[in-house]
C-alpha cells in the first residue's frame, strides 16, 4: 500500500517531498489511513476536521476520536463545528450539497495554501463511475474521481478499501464507522453495497479497472478540451459575443465541448447544464431563424444575432418612456443609456455630417410634440429620394439590427412622424431647405 500511494504522488506530481499537506480527517478508516501513510512517507502533515452536526452523540464521538488520534501523533489539528442542517434550511439546499460545500471552503481557509489531501480510494472511484453511469453522463463523468483538482490531492486514489483495513489492522490502528453509511436509501450506499459486489464476483479487479478507463478518458478529454479552446478561440467577437461560424463547422465532439466551456466563462455554474441545454445551444446554431433564442439555467438565455452568438442574464428592461425634447437642451436619459443633445445652427455656422448626428429643417418640425422615444408599431421612414418609405420594422432587419436591441434605439419623433432613428439615419423629408436649422446628436452607452 505505501509503494501504491508513493506511485500516485509520484504519478500526478501531488507532492514535492518536503511539502506540508493538511489532510481532510473524518475519523473513518480511510481518513485515518491517509494521515497514517502520509506520515509515514515523511510529509509535514496537519489535520483538518468538521463536526457537521448531524448524526449526535456519533458527531461528537467522531471529533473526540480525531483530537485523541492527532494528540498521540503529535499532528497539528484545527476542529470547526458547523450546524449544517440549519445551514442547508437557510440557503435552501440540500443536506448533503451544502455540507460538500461548506467543507471544501473551510478546508481550503485552514490550508492556507497548502496541499489539501483527500481519501478517495478505488472503491469510491468505481461508485462515483456507476453512479454517474446510471444517472447519465458523458467521458468526464465516466471518468471518476480526477486524482489532482486544483490544491486538492486524492493519495489514495489507487488504493482499494480491503488494502486500507489490512493497513490499518496491521498496525494496529482503531478508526470510527459512520452509522449512515449502513443506509441503503442512499444511492451510493446502494451502488456500495448491492452492485458492487456483484461486478467484483464477475471482475475482482473491477476497480482498477475503473482507475485505467479514468485515466485514459482524462486524456481524451485534455485533448478534446484543447480543441475547444482553439474553436472558442477563433469564433471569439468583440463585444462578448462569439461567432458561429466556427462553431458549427468544429466536429461535434469538439462543438459540445466548446458550448460548455462558453457557458463557463460566461459565468453559468455547469453542475447544472444538461446535455439536453448542450443540444438547445447546436439546434440554435443551426436554425434559420437569425434572432433565434433559447433559455439556459440560472436566468441565462442564448440568444442569435445574426452571425453571432451571446450569452447573457435575463434581466428586467427598464421602461423607456417618451421624453420631450426642448431647444436647445442635453439630456442623457433611460439610465444614462442614451444623450440627445440639440441646438439651433446659426446661418453661417458649418454642420458637420457625422454618424447619428443630424440637421433638421426647423419648418418641418412640431415643436410642441417633439421628443425621443423608442419604435412603435407603423412607424414608417424615407431615407432617400430615390426610395419609398418603408416600416422602420423592416429596415431594422434589412440592417441586421438585433432583435434585442432594437426595442431599445432612441427615435426622435414629433406628431407628424419619424424624424431620424439612432444607427439608422434621418428622413429625407426633413432634410433642410434654406430656413433655419436645428442639429439633434444621438449618443448610445
Amino acid at each position: 500500500m505505501l509503494k501504491t500511494v508513493k506511485q500516485t504522488i509520484a504519478a500526478y506530481d501531488m507532492l514535492r517531498s518536503d511539502e506540508s499537506v493538511l489532510v481532510a480527517l473524518s475519523g473513518g478508516a480511510d481518513s485515518v489511513a491517509l494521515l497514517r501513510v502520509l506520515c509515514e512517507l515523511g510529509y509535514p502533515v496537519r489535520a483538518f476536521h468538521l463536526n457537521h452536526c448531524l448524526r449526535g452523540a456519533e458527531s461528537e464521538r467522531d471529533e473526540t476520536f480525531c483530537r485523541a488520534l492527532c494528540a498521540r501523533l503529535e499532528i497539528a489539528l484545527t476542529v470547526e463545528r458547523i450546524d449544517i442542517a440549519a445551514a442547508a434550511r437557510e440557503q435552501g439546499s440540500g443536506v448533503e450539497e451544502t455540507a460538500r460545500r461548506i467543507r471544501y471552503a473551510r478546508l481550503q481557509e485552514a490550508a492556507q495554501g497548502a496541499k489539501i489531501a483527500t481519501a478517495h480510494t478505488a472503491d469510491d472511484n468505481l461508485e462515483t463511475v456507476l453512479f454517474h453511469l446510471v444517472r447519465g453522463t458523458g467521458p468526464k463523468g465516466l471518468a471518476g474521481i480526477p486524482p489532482v483538482r486544483g490544491q486538492i490531492i486524492r493519495p489514495l486514489l489507487r488504493v482499494e478499501r480491503a488494502q486500507v483495513e489490512a493497513y490499518l489492522a496491521l498496525l494496529g490502528q482503531d478508526y470510527v464507522t459512520d452509522s449512515t453509511n449502513a443506509d441503503e436509501t442512499y444511492t451510493r450506499n446502494r451502488i456500495r453495497h448491492t452492485v458492487v459486489p456483484v461486478l467484483r464476483a464477475i471482475q475482482p479487479s473491477a476497480a482498477q479497472a475503473a482507475a485505467r478507463l479514468g485515466d485514459l478518458l482524462r486524456q481524451d478529454e485534455d485533448c478534446l478540451g484543447g480543441l475547444a479552446q482553439e474553436c472558442l478561440a477563433q469564433a471569439a467577437h468583440p463585444d462578448r459575443a462569439w461567432e458561429i461560424a466556427p462553431m458549427r463547422q468544429a466536429h461535434p465532439a469538439v462543438r459540445a465541448r466548446a458550448l460548455r466551456r462558453l457557458l463557463a466563462q460566461s459565468g453559468m455554474p455547469l453542475r447544472d447544464v444538461t446535455v439536453q441545454h448542450v443540444l438547445a445551444l447546436e439546434r440554435l446554431l443551426e436554425s434559420e431563424n437569425p434572432s433565434a433564442c433559447c433559455a439556459l439555467p440560472h436566468g441565462f438565455t442564448a440568444r442569435r444575432e445574426y452571425g453571432v452568438l451571446r450569452l447573457m442574464r435575463e434581466e428586467n428592461q427598464p421602461t423607456r418612456p417618451a421624453v420631450p425634447l426642448s431647444v436647445p437642451s442635453d439630456q442623457l436619459m433611460w439610465e444614462g443609456s442614451v444623450r440627445v443633445s440639440v441646438h439651433v445652427l446659426e446661418n453661417n455656422e458649418v454642420f458637420y455630417k457625422s454618424f447619428n448626428t443630424f440637421c433638421v429643417d426647423c419648418g418641418t418640425i412640431d415643436f410642441v410634440s417633439l421628443c425621443v422615444r423608442t419604435r412603435r408599431a407603423g412607424d414608417r421612414i424615407r431615407l432617400t429620394e430615390k426610395g419609398g418609405s418603408r416600416t422602420l420594422k423592416k429596415l431594422l432587419i434589412d440592417r441586421k439590427i438585433p432583435r434585442c436591441k432594437r426595442d431599445g434605439l432612441a427615435v426622435i419623433a414629433d406628431k407628424t412622424g419619424v424624424i431620424a432613428v439612432q444607427d439608422i439615419g434621418m428622413d429625407c423629408s426633413r432634410s433642410p431647405q434654406g430656413g433655419a436649422r436645428i442639429q439633434i446628436k444621438i449618443e448610445g452607452y
